[in-house]
């Protein structure tokens, strides 16, 4: 990424935020686009102006943009849960349900495999289906898959649906994560933008600590197999699909003015 670095074009967004006005011509120019000068001003960009780091985290806290903080932030949350005290543990867990060390790398790495064509997935469904929908159904899907791990009841002699449902999981929690940055991107206006995604990445590494130290490492010791740690992180992935599902924007097919400008019709149009 140090190197490509180099070639990866500054958002024009960014440039005209701080006046950079011919940088970001030059960089529309390379796709093509011609900016044009407008007398329209962006009133909620105007709305939500800041002085400070501080204002702008404080901002993010408060009406309009509240709703679409805690929708981030439970997301990111849910996922590290999921993903750092779950994910990470499952060699640990699968030795404890009684499949050695050997053979819990080798279905791992199965798991893998079977969960490529899932994330490949994630950038079409999110651009081209639904933003919204794409972020509730991968939750579903992480959900579905750590219920079905619980269920599962020997793993020695059930490797295929082990293996399935390991897929299903990796994939699943995957495409969370990735749909995670560009919703975040999308629903905060320009000049809070990097500020609205440090609180998403802060969110799911927070969801990890309080994963490993929580919600995995006292169950490890009292249970064994993944019953019980599966079902604990599935509550907190289930409750951030029903958030998004309630209160998440649609942002396909909408312009980032249009978001940013009119948060509540947007959760109205998302319903609809």
């Amino acid at each position: 990424m140090l190197v490509l670095n180099r070639w990866i074009p500054e958002s024009p967004r960014f440039l005209l935020e701080r006046g950079r006005t011919e940088e970001a011509r030059a960089v529309m120019a390379r796709y093509g686009v011609v900016l044009e000068e407008s007398r329209q001003t962006d009133h909620a960009e105007e709305t939500i102006a800041t002085t400070s780091r501080f204002g702008e985290i404080r901002t993010l806290f408060r009406q309009p943009l509240l709703v679409q903080t805690g929708v981030v932030v439970a997301y990111g949350l849910a996922w590290g849960l999921v993903n750092w005290g779950f994910i990470a543990f499952l060699p640990t867990l699968l030795q404890d349900a009684g499949v050695g060390a050997g053979r819990a790398s080798f279905l791992l790495f199965l798991s893998a495999l079977v969960a490529i064509p899932g994330t490949v997935l994630v950038a079409f469904a999110y651009g081209m289906w639904s933003s919204r929908k794409s972020m509730v159904a991968y939750a579903v899907a992480t959900v579905v898959s750590l219920l079905g791990l619980a269920a599962l009841d020997d793993y020695r002699t059930n490797q295929v649906a082990l293996v399935g449902l390991l897929g299903l999981l990796f994939a699943a929690s995957g495409g969370v994560i990735a749909m995670l940055s560009p919703y975040t991107a999308e629903v905060y206006p320009t000049r809070l933008r990097g500020t609205g995604s440090g609180l998403s990445a802060g969110s799911s590494k927070l969801g990890g600590l309080l994963g490993g130290i929580a919600s995995v490492a006292g169950l490890i010791g009292t249970a064994a197999g993944m019953a019980g740690p599966a079902v604990a992180v599935s509550i907190p992935m289930l409750l951030a699909g029903l958030f998004v599902a309630t209160r998440g924007i649609e942002t396909r097919g909408r312009r980032l003015e249009e978001i940013a400008a009119r948060p509540t019709e947007s959760v109205e149009h998302a319903a609809r």
